[in-house]
């Protein structure tokens, strides 16, 4: 069903259709959303929308699908879709499986069954094997296929080089798909796997070049490989296809190739044999597709592996037809990887040469991050949209003059193809490239927010050399995002290995925070904690007044300047900082909140702009949110904002919004979530206020943007949600994220897209801050400091976690009057003098720390059941474990 932008009268009628009884009693759930439940698997019209991002983080973007297809090409750098549209309109209609070339799989029997099968070829996808099952775990998808009577059942998994902390071990232009086929007879059975590709090298610029495709098979230490090339004359280099394609069979010894094969291959399978030519070259622009197989015998119910290794090498994302925005120096920008490798051969080899380095540890990850006690779906919906750092939202860039602003540099759009980045206001809710990639992150707070974006002001451009300064933005800053940016300084900080990088870049960060005191000083003369005048924020207007949700961030970033300035031994900076923020705690509670929730007042000097007023705002207690994040102290008290995040819940959240968008006073003209689906909208008005919240709506736009105040957002119900699991509303929380997770069901749209104005919307990152609440994980990896508080099933929890530089499990279990602590590190290393938890009851434990089994002298302070464990400090490695062990 399709809705089209303003029509009121398929809203209804869809309302209609879906709706559902709604309770808007808090708590009134039907379902427990925090048991552990089963795994999701997908099979029949399920598997129609599904795209898995695959591939290395900013290399591109593929898609897997639920069949194991690999489809949605975005590799070179030729715009693969218009985004354009109202920013719904893949939301309302999901993109399905296209295959604009030849590429595939497929399983051939040689020696058939008398009476068993009726065909000796399996395509794997949809129309070959008729029992297809997917299991997406990115960053591995699982696909299993079977066949009555077909002797031959396959399991694929599918995935790239992905390991936690280290972001060049993660960005292969590369899919590895490992295909596993067992003998289902009870008879010998001989089978071959093959795989072929089309050689698009230069294909789709064929009109502007000059020269011919080429094939190429090449053996390499036990590997067969297709090589797809293209020879053309130098200026056809720099155009946008010009590069190659491997296709390789890592298994290769004994299997067969052929470097060309009759036109629609996927008509003509069981007739491809093996060449003994090495080489073929075609016209560019006409079909030439490639071949490699294995023959393998398997006994019945033998199952055997066989490795295919897709790479491609495009590098040159500088070109117009790429959709890349105008960036310095953008005629010398190219993709990273092109710095790392000279050829998609060359990719794949590194694979080939270090499987244990990347192969092994990104299945250990898959498996670490699900031997949890937390619900599956959970786990799935909080790290899925980590995969947008492998979508063209995403790109790192080498610029060929090595300027220090562009070389290696993060760019982030808003979503594909879709608003000027990295923006400051979008990306600041992000968490999951702080948590999994924090080097990288870490790069981009340097080298952009704190380099190329930087004023001598203290102002952080929020687009980079593409803000727009003047009547747009006003000030020439975004103040949530410039807030936003310095509260991820200081993440950045704590993931950091020494304190090198708060010791270069404190003087910048000091003076971005300077600045937003000079803000709130403006009306005043003196500083009072809470923000007024032009205020451009992430809702795309000015806004003016007195807001709870910009001056919260302010007072988490005075935090953060607070935490930072006192590492860095500037006690006076750090004293201002401090002394403000408790003006701010104090005064956004006695003037903003209303009992019930925090709200705005409206500036009577400026009439004109919007202020959501006294509406309930999503993100109107987003600063105490982001100070759990980062690990601070309270921005606001803790009584008035978990009523705050009550009355979110209350207001905002609806099990079926028909009813609520039929009624609502302000209008969505953008639809994120439908009548019949559940869903938070961005600002209710149950003490009403919507008639003036608007201000004065002069155009279109105005219109558009006044109405995300009734959208429903995927990226903001986040970071709320995440905000009331760590204060204890958990199954509020919980409840909140579910939605989202149903309204992206596969047979509704595609699970691992959440739009938001553009597809793979970057600030849906957020969700992994719901993981980081779920475990209560705090971390400053340079004071040797973590601490976890599980929220959800603390008696029995177990969960992964992420520091700077390492990674592994944490357990935690409570039973007869005991509570046992283990931390185990699986991958890298990673200093500790100090663990913070938290026991039940009020009794005191006696407190003993082991490191692998051997008992440690430790100090412990107690404030409110919060065990604070000290040591003189351990470096812990991969297979070291941490146990703790309290008793009363």
């Amino acid at each position: 069903m399709i809705i089209k932008k303003n029509s009121t009268i398929a809203l209804l009628i869809i309302s209609k259709l879906f709706l559902c009884i709604y309770h808007e009693t808090m708590g009134q759930n039907t379902f427990n959303q925090t048991e552990r439940g089963t795994l999701e698997i997908y099979t029949g019209e399920q598997l129609k929308y599904i795209g898995m991002p695959i591939g290395g983080i900013t290399s591109g973007q593929v898609y897997l699908g639920g069949d194991g297809q690999l489809w949605y090409w975005d590799i070179f750098n030729i715009q693969r879709i218009q985004p354009g549209g109202p920013g719904d309109k893949f939301y309302l209609n999901p993109m399905v499986q296209d295959h604009r070339f030849e590429q595939g799989f497929a399983v051939r029997v040689k020696k058939l069954l008398p009476n068993t099968i009726t065909s000796s070829v399996k395509p794997l996808r949809t129309g070959g094997y008729s029992n297809i099952n997917f299991r997406g775990e990115y960053p591995i998808g699982k696909v299993s296929y079977e066949e009555p009577g077909f002797p031959i059942s396959v399991k694929l998994n599918a995935y790239t080089p992905f390991v936690p902390t280290d972001h060049g071990s993660s960005d292969f232009p590369a899919i590895v798909m490992e295909y596993t086929l067992t003998n289902d007879s009870d008879k010998e059975v001989s089978a071959e796997l093959l795989g072929w590709l089309q050689n698009m090298a230069n294909y789709q610029t064929a009109q502007k070049a000059k020269g011919k495709h080429k094939n190429t098979i090449v053996k390499s230490e036990g590997a067969l490989q297709l090589v797809l090339s293209s020879e053309v004359n130098d200026e056809s280099q720099d155009l946008p296809d010009y590069g190659n394609m491997t296709l390789t069979l890592v298994e290769g010894e004994n299997g067969w190739s052929t470097p060309k094969t009759q036109n629609d291959i996927d008509y003509n399978i069981p007739e491809i044999n093996y060449s003994e030519h090495h080489e073929a070259t075609a016209n560019l622009g006409s079909r030439l597709t490639g071949t490699i197989g294995k023959e393998i015998l398997l006994q019945a119910g033998e199952s055997k592996t066989l490795t295919f290794i897709i790479s491609w090498y495009f590098p040159n994302v500088h070109r117009a037809e790429s959709g890349f925005h105008h960036l310095k120096n953008r005629e010398n920008l190219r993709h990273y990887y092109s710095k790392k490798f000279s050829s998609s051969a060359d990719v794949t080899n590194e694979i080939i040469a270090n499987r244990d380095k990347y192969l092994a540890i990104t299945k250990l990850w898959n498996k670490t991050w699900y031997d949890s006690s937390l619900p599956y779906w959970f786990l799935d919906r909080a790290f899925v949209n980590t995969s947008t750092l492998a979508t063209t939202s995403c790109y790192r860039l080498n610029d060929l003059t090595d300027d220090p602003d562009n070389e290696g540099r993060f760019y982030a759009m808003e979503g594909v193809y879709l608003g000027h980045g990295t923006c400051t206001h979008v990306f600041h809710y992000e968490q999951a490239l702080g948590r999994v990639f924090p080097g990288l992150a870490r790069q981009l707070r340097t080298q952009i927010d704190y380099g190329l974006s930087f004023k001598e002001t203290g102002i952080i451009s929020y687009r980079g050399e593409l803000s727009s300064l003047g009547q747009h933005d006003g000030r020439g800053y975004a103040v949530d995002g410039h807030a936003g940016t310095i509260l991820r300084a200081y993440r950045e900080h704590t993931t950091a290995p020494d304190y090198d990088y708060l010791k270069a870049h404190w003087p910048k960060i000091k003076k971005s925070i300077a600045y937003m005191i000079a803000h709130d000083s403006e009306k005043t003369g003196q500083p009072d904690g809470v923000l007024e005048g032009a205020q451009y924020n992430t809702l795309d207007r000015m806004w003016y007044g007195k807001i709870a949700w910009t001056s919260s961030m302010y007072n988490a970033a005075l935090r953060a300047g607070v935490a930072m300035a006192n590492e860095m031994g500037d006690r006076a900076f750090a004293k201002k900082c401090s002394k403000i923020a408790a003006l701010g705690k104090s005064n956004i509670t006695k003037e903003l909140f209303n009992g019930e929730y925090f709200f705005n007042t409206l500036d009577p000097e400026n009439p004109v702009p919007p202020n959501s007023y006294l509406g309930c705002h999503i993100d109107q207690v987003l600063g105490q949110s982001w100070a759990i994040q980062a690990g601070l102290p309270r921005v606001l008290p803790k009584d008035e904002t978990k009523k705050a995040l009550g009355s979110i819940f209350r207001y905002n959240f609806h099990k079926d919004l028909g009813p609520y968008l039929d009624t609502a006073t302000i209008k969505n003209v953008r639809f994120y979530a439908l009548p019949g689906e559940g869903g938070t909208v961005m600002c209710s008005f149950p003490k009403g206020g919507a008639e003036k919240a608007p201000g004065k709506i002069r155009n279109d736009w105005e219109k558009l943007a006044v109405g995300y105040f009734s959208e429903s957002m995927t990226g903001f119900t986040y970071q709320a949600a995440a905000h009331m699991i760590a204060e204890g509303l958990v199954d509020e929380g919980m409840t909140m994220i579910k939605a989202i997770h149903d309204r992206y069901a596969p047979e509704k749209r595609n699970p691992y897209n959440e739009v938001e104005y553009g597809n793979h919307y970057t600030r849906a990152m957020s969700s992994f801050g719901a993981f980081v609440a779920a475990s209560g994980f705090t971390l400053n990896e340079p004071k040797g400091e973590i601490g976890f508080d599980p929220k959800i099933n603390p008696d029995d929890f177990k969960s992964a976690f992420i520091s700077g530089r390492s990674w592994g499990a944490f357990s935690q279990k409570r039973a007869d009057k005991m509570q046992t602590n283990g931390l185990s590190i699986n991958y890298g290393s990673l200093k500790l003098s100090k663990i913070t938890l938290r026991c039940d009851g009020e009794q005191k434990y006696s407190v003993t720390l082991q490191v692998n089994g051997k008992e440690i002298d430790s100090r412990v302070r107690i404030t409110d059941n919060q065990y604070e464990i000290t040591w003189k400090g351990t470096d812990l490695k991969a297979g070291d474990e941490l146990k703790i062990m309290f008793k009363i």
